[in-house]
């Protein structure tokens, strides 16, 4: 079975076309045909005609779906681990506060395994590694209008950049993924999980 697909840049299209075709593959090497993905996806004992035309409209490209929560279910059940950061060097600037994690969030963070998760918690770890203050990092993902008068204070910028880091909101996003590109990533490698087999939401 294929355990590997292309690393995705950090563009949204792209990242959807490239999983697309992955997701495509995975489930005819399982041999799981629409039905049977709608029904592990939703865990229920029979799927919808909507149900199971959403997943077939999604698998084809024809929605963009794949990177919401019911896409990344599809992605679990087909053996999805993680979408792993590939970084590159990055100037942080000066830094008046240290960047941290508390530790109930790293433990929050460090111990949820999803796919989303896992980044999120990759993304926070990095920040911290180069000692980006979420205030620096709202400013070069672009994430407020530095031009307004007057700017917005730093609480402002520190609360939108925390709202990514800590997994409230999505860095599957547009505004996620520049996120990601402000902490220097250059790409993310799908990683799939090579045992079969059941697990709880019916993943292989």
């Amino acid at each position: 079975m294929p355990t590997t697909t292309p690393a995705a840049p950090p563009d949204r299209d792209q990242l959807i076309a490239t999983l697309t075709a992955a997701a495509r593959e995975r489930a005819a090497a399982l041999s799981l045909d629409r039905v049977e993905l709608a029904r592990r996806v939703h865990d229920t004992h029979e799927a919808t005609h909507h149900q199971i035309s959403d997943l077939d409209r999604i698998l084809n490209g024809r929605r963009l779906g794949l990177l919401g929560s019911g896409g990344l279910k599809l992605l679990d059940v087909l053996g999805l681990q993680e979408l792993r950061p590939v970084w590159a060097p990055v100037d942080a600037g000066p830094s008046r506060r240290a960047a941290n994690l508390s530790a109930a969030t790293d433990l929050r963070l460090g111990t949820d395994t999803s796919i989303r998760g896992r980044l999120t918690y990759a993304a926070a770890r990095r920040a911290v590694e180069i000692g980006m203050t979420r205030e620096e990092l709202a400013r070069r993902a672009g994430l407020v209008d530095l031009n307004r008068d007057p700017p917005p204070p730093d609480h402002t910028l520190r609360a939108i950049a925390t709202r990514y880091l800590t997994g409230r909101t999505s860095l599957l996003s547009r505004n996620g993924l520049d996120v990601l590109r402000a902490l220097g990533l250059v790409e993310l490698q799908p990683v799939w999980r090579t045992k079969r087999g059941k697990g709880k939401s019916g993943s292989v």
